[in-house]
C-alpha cells in the first residue's frame, strides 16, 4: 500500500497537489440497447481537508442534448439541465455518490479517511499479477483494489452501489489505463467502467490540470426553477 502511494508521487502530492483540479476529455456511454454516445466531460473537485469530504461537479455535454451538470455541495447532490434544476433519477444520483468515496485516490488518503486496509492475496486480472485489498470507510463502505505487483499502480477497483427500489445492489467495476504523470502525480487518462460486468462507460482525459483556481461557489445551485426528473 504504501508503495502504491508512493508510485502516484507520495503523501505530498495527494494532499497538496490534488486538494483542488480540473479534468477534461470525451466520454463514451454503451447504452442496453447496443448503442452508443459520445459526447465532453468536464470534472472539477474541491477537497476540504477540514471537513475530509471532497465537493466534486461533473459537466456531461452531448450532441444535440441539454447540457447536464451534476453536483454535490458538501450536503446534497443536485442536478442541472442548462442551468435549470432537475430531480435526478435515483440510478443517476446513486451511482455518483457512490463516486465520491469509491474511487482509486480514497486508498491514497486512507489516514485521512481513517480507513481499515486489509490485505486479500494476490491473484491474476488478464495475466497480471495483481494484489488485492480491501478499504472499509467508518460508515462500512467498502471498495476492492487490484493492484500492479509489478509496477503498484491500481488497476482496478470494484464496488456495490444499492439503488433505492432495486432489489439488488449493482456491482462496480472501474478499470484504469494509460497512465501519466501530471504536477509529479501519477493520472490514469483512461477509465473504463462496467455495471454487474457489462461495459457503460468509458473516459479519455485530453487535460487535467491541478492547483486551478476553484472555488467553493462554484458548487452551489443558483437560479431557480421547476425540477424534471432525469
Amino acid at each position: 500500500m504504501h508503495r502504491t502511494i508512493a508510485a502516484y508521487g507520495g503523501e505530498a502530492s495527494v494532499y497538496l497537489l490534488r486538494q483542488k483540479g480540473q479534468l477534461r476529455g470525451f466520454v463514451k456511454a454503451y447504452l442496453e440497447d447496443g448503442s452508443t454516445r459520445e459526447g465532453e466531460i468536464t470534472i472539477r473537485f474541491l477537497h476540504r481537508l477540514e471537513k475530509q469530504d471532497e465537493l466534486r461537479q461533473i459537466e456531461l455535454r452531448f450532441p444535440n442534448a441539454p447540457t447536464l451538470t451534476i453536483t454535490y455541495d458538501g450536503e446534497r447532490v443536485w442536478g442541472t439541465e442548462n442551468g435549470a434544476p432537475i430531480v435526478l433519477r435515483l440510478r443517476t444520483e446513486a451511482a455518483f455518490r457512490a463516486e465520491l468515496k469509491h474511487n482509486y485516490e480514497t486508498l491514497l488518503r486512507y489516514r485521512e479517511y481513517k480507513a481499515e486496509v486489509k490485505y486479500v492475496g494476490r491473484e491474476k486480472r488478464s495475466g497480471i499479477d495483481v494484489d488485492v485489498l480491501d478499504l472499509t470507510l467508518p460508515d462500512g463502505a467498502t471498495t476492492r483494489y487490484f493492484i500492479s505487483a509489478r509496477t503498484f499502480r491500481i488497476l482496478h477497483i470494484e464496488y456495490d452501489v444499492s439503488v433505492p427500489l432495486v432489489g439488488k445492489p449493482i456491482r462496480f467495476r472501474d478499470s484504469f489505463y494509460d497512465f501519466r504523470v501530471v504536477q509529479t502525480t501519477l493520472v490514469p487518462y483512461r477509465i473504463e467502467r462496467y455495471e454487474d460486468g457489462r461495459l457503460v462507460q468509458e473516459i479519455r482525459f485530453t487535460e487535467v490540470a491541478y492547483g486551478v483556481q476553484i472555488e467553493e461557489a462554484q458548487f452551489r445551485l443558483s437560479g431557480s426553477g421547476e425540477e424534471k426528473r432525469l
